[in-house]
């Protein structure tokens, strides 16, 4: 009937109220737990501050929580000095800043001198170089090595120039410098350090000889504050060793003897450009044989070929002078490359005979602005040409045309590199000595007439 109200069958409310039960105990399984995965297990993730210097440790399985990485302490040595402060260099800057003059000058050499050129001026004084090495130059300009006493305090420059700092042995003695170049206390015998002090080193078994150094940073003589070279003086006495050698050489026996003549009253300068070469030595012999001087513009990229034929002109009184070191117009490069053209050259002559080149002849005679404010050395030119620039040339024709021209003072220009040049050389040097000249190198010509050769400068004759 309407009014009575439907009878609930207890049954099937039973039976829903289990299944409500059930659904609910497999819908909680189910849902994710934060403690559990699937069928693989992941490890967690960390980051880590600084990955190529804290390596967690390899395991088979990592826990959820990342393990803290710690570093052991920094534990100093409690017996380590500690350097009182020291004053800067004697020219109030720092000795880490770059100088203002190092990004626009340029380095050169001079005989075994080298110089930092700005603007065409030697730089004198403290300079750090664009690669934070300090270097000092004296009055004159002339880079400075060894022992240096500045303003009160005392500094030591190794074979490059370059201002030494930290633990340093020099002579055998243990020196203390500190991060400004000055000497702490004494030197001290090496046998007091101790193998638990590190340091480094710069040995130095033969100052008198650490120009000699062959690598590429600048060298230069080791003179110290109180013993400075010049400009002017190195050239004067560039070749000491060959100033009397032939006094005391043995001519071979089978050598000719030349004819005795009267004592010559005018001189001369023969010179040769572009060697060594094969044909180099021959003429060697016929200055040998007659006691005859010549100068020598040596291009640097042959001088390795040919050490023999260099040394020996270095021991037979003549001058090395300096051609470039490939034979490349120099009036077409910059003044970085005019340096690096000169200065290779100057290096390797360094390096064979103890001292560069004394003189300099710009290839094809070009120069310009950049050319004379870059380079510190003399350069020379010429004023008899017999034009004997070809292989082939005619011997004769070659010997009248310096015969035709040469005077008193004369600077004659040949080619070492053609054997028909030193042909026509072999009948000249001895015709020439005859004539009353006396055949001399370029300094010694210049000494005669009364001039001093200075650097950087052109000369056209020495007359």
């Amino acid at each position: 009937m309407s009014g009575r109200k439907q009878r609930t069958n207890r049954p099937l409310l039973i039976t829903a109220v289990i299944l409500c039960l059930v659904c609910g105990i497999l819908l909680t399984r189910t849902s994710p737990s934060s403690g559990s995965m699937d069928d693989k297990k992941q490890p967690d993730m960390f980051v880590a501050e600084n990955t190529d210097t804290i390596t967690p440790p390899a395991q088979d399985t990592v826990s959820g929580d990342t393990p803290e990485v710690t570093q052991p302490p920094e534990v100093l040595p409690t017996d380590t000095p500690v350097p009182e402060p020291t004053t800067v260099p004697a020219d109030d800057a720092s000795a880490s800043q770059v100088s203002p003059e190092a990004a626009s000058g340029v380095w050169t050499s001079s005989g075994s001198n080298w110089y930092f050129m700005v603007n065409g001026a030697a730089l004198t004084g403290w300079l750090t170089d664009t690669d934070n090495k300090r270097y000092y130059f004296d009055s004159n300009g002339v880079m400075q090595t060894g022992w240096l006493d500045d303003n009160g305090n005392r500094y030591y420059l190794n074979g490059d120039g370059v201002m030494q700092t930290g633990d340093v042995i020099v002579d055998g003695q243990l020196c203390h410098f500190s991060s400004d170049g000055v000497m702490n206390g004494n030197p001290s015998p090496v046998s007091d350090q101790t193998e638990s002090s590190p340091l480094l080193y710069y040995i130095n078994p033969n100052p008198e000889k650490a120009d000699a150094s062959s690598d590429a940073a600048p060298a230069a003589t080791g003179a110290n504050s109180d013993q400075v070279s010049t400009p002017d003086a190195a050239t004067d006495t560039a070749a000491p060793v060959a100033q009397n050698s032939t006094d005391v050489q043995t001519l071979p026996q089978d050598t000719p003897v030349p004819t005795p003549t009267p004592v010559p009253d005018k001189k001369i300068a023969l010179t040769f450009d572009d060697g060594p070469s094969d044909y180099t030595a021959r003429l060697l012999d016929c200055l040998e044989a007659n006691n005859a001087k010549a100068t020598f513009f040596l291009v640097g990229n042959m001088i390795d070929y040919y050490s023999e034929d260099v040394t020996r002109m270095e021991a037979l009184g003549c001058e090395l002078g300096n051609h470039s070191y490939d034979h490349t117009d120099l009036s077409t490069l910059s003044a970085e490359e005019v340096s690096n053209e000169i200065g290779q050259t100057d290096q390797l002559l360094n390096n064979l005979v103890g001292h560069g080149a004394t003189v300099v002849r710009p290839p094809y005679g070009n120069v310009n602005d950049t050319v004379t404010s870059v380079i510190a050395t003399p350069m020379i030119l010429w004023t008899v040409d017999p034009e004997d620039w070809d292989e082939g040339e005619d011997v004769d024709r070659l010997v009248n045309a310096v015969l035709d021209n040469i005077t008193d003072g004369s600077i004659v220009l040949m080619h070492d590199i053609f054997s028909s040049s030193v042909d026509a050389a072999e009948i000249l040097i001895p015709r020439l000595i005859q004539d009353g000249y006396e055949l001399v190198t370029v300094h010694q010509l210049a000494e005669s007439k009364g001039i001093t050769l200075q650097g950087g400068v052109l000369y056209n004759s020495l007359t």
